[in-house]
């Protein structure tokens, strides 16, 4: 298998050397048209709904045995494949605790002012390369989950010298793991070399190839199992059973107050023939739905501790010392992710926005703007004023957001020049 990888690589290095490569068409690099002038073309239409179908997602719920397969098909030596983990993921996403600490961990992230700075200081005109941009939002947001999904290639798909309008996710599914190939379909043994593109492609992978959500998978799987469960259990003892007790042997009478029954549904009265006895059995057991619950409750916990890496951001703490050590060590793994993010920009993004046209200097790189905590920076302004120090009107209207019409030392200022005026 190696070497026919090797050949692959070899032809298709020669291909890439020219920093472009057309990612559409048939599975990969193979480009599909249909029309009425070509009906045919028996090949490319079978050609065209084999792709498709291998390319649907498999909606069956997953578990266990399927997470196994998954990670075997990653991990085995020749060729490992990436699309069966990648199913596993986008099945336990559904998952809503698992999507709020994935969210919260990426928002600490990619909610912050990104901007161009040379020498420490801002450059206003660079920073309106990726100021508001769409195209970098998406960079931001899909960089981070390679936390969680792993090694990640984002295709800059649109661009113009000087202005890239669209960037799109390739399928990690057809990723072959720590290898920077491409395959052709997520069936086949041929792909593309892709280790050389550096400029419409930017490679992620800020965890591991595999991601984090290899581990998250069994507690959603378990967590799905639990749900299950307490859903029988509700069907079973949360409704009370009602039987009802009659004199006739009649099949008839009995189907007919059975359909009754049925009828009453959550209505609290029924109108039954003479002689029927309607009695109501309730479940004494209040607290057996503990069971299920508190295995939901410890399945959320580790899953906060896996992302998170603590838990009392997401649920109730119980004292204010303890929160802050919990908010504090989430602060530890944030600031990890930011020196991680800008790493990925200043290493990938940065040169490949200079290759594709736009005039970045070289001693330009991208920074994160420092929030200013208006209660903060009034006690630090204030030791410096009393200090005696003067500070400028331009710095006060840009810390503050406020319109200065003078400062204190303007009038004092103007007499000394115009002594005579008073």
């Amino acid at each position: 298998m190696k070497s026919i990888f090797n050949k692959v690589q070899q032809t298709a290095k020669q291909v890439i050397r020219n920093s472009r490569v057309n990612f559409s068409g048939n599975a990969l690099n193979k480009n599909v048209s249909l029309s009425s002038n070509d009906p045919d073309h028996i090949n490319k239409i079978t050609n065209l709904m084999v792709d498709v179908i291998r390319r649907q997602r498999r909606l069956y719920r997953k578990e266990i045995n399927d997470w196994q397969s998954a990670r075997f098909s990653f991990y085995q030596a020749e060729i490992p494949r990436f699309y069966p983990m990648q199913e596993v993921y986008d099945d336990i996403m559904l998952d809503a605790h698992l999507t709020a600490v994935t969210e919260d961990r990426t928002l600490r992230t990619t909610n912050k002012d990104y901007i161009f700075v040379i020498d420490g200081k801002k450059d206003e005109k660079l920073t309106e390369f990726i100021k508001d941009q769409e195209w970098f939002d998406v960079v931001l947001d899909e960089a981070h989950k390679s936390i969680y999904r792993g090694e990640t290639f984002i295709w800059i798909k649109d661009y113009e010298k000087g202005n890239i309008k669209k960037v799109e996710t390739i399928d990690r599914g057809l990723i072959v793991p720590g290898q920077k190939i491409l395959l052709r379909d997520i069936n086949g043994n041929t792909g593309l070399d892709i280790s050389e593109v550096n400029d419409v492609l930017l490679y992620a992978n800020f965890y591991s190839d595999i991601g984090i959500l290899e581990k998250a998978a069994v507690y959603t799987i378990l967590k799905r199992h639990s749900w299950g469960s307490w859903d029988e259990f509700e069907e079973l003892f949360g409704i009370p059973i009602r039987i009802a007790k009659i004199a006739s042997q009649s099949e008839s009478v009995k189907n007919e107050v059975a359909g009754w029954l049925e009828e009453m549904g959550s209505a609290p009265y029924g109108v039954f023939p003479m002689g029927t006895e309607v009695e109501i059995k309730e479940n004494t057991k209040t607290d057996s739905f503990n069971v299920f619950f508190m295995k939901i409750q410890a399945l959320d916990k580790e899953l906060s501790k896996l992302i998170l890496h603590q838990t009392m951001t997401t649920e109730n703490g119980s004292s204010r010392s303890q929160g802050e050590v919990h908010e504090n060590t989430l602060g530890e793994v944030t600031t990890s992710d930011r020196k991680k993010m800008l790493s990925f920009l200043n290493k990938r993004v940065v040169p490949a926005m200079r290759m594709l046209g736009y005039k970045i200097p070289d001693n330009a790189k991208i920074g994160i703007e420092k929030t200013i905590v208006a209660k903060d920076q009034i006690e630090i302004d204030s030791e410096i004023l009393g200090a005696g120090y003067v500070l400028k009107q331009d710095y006060m209207e840009r810390t503050y957001g406020v319109e200065i019409e003078s400062m204190p030392g303007d009038n004092q200022t103007k007499d000394k020049q115009n002594p005579g005026k008073g």
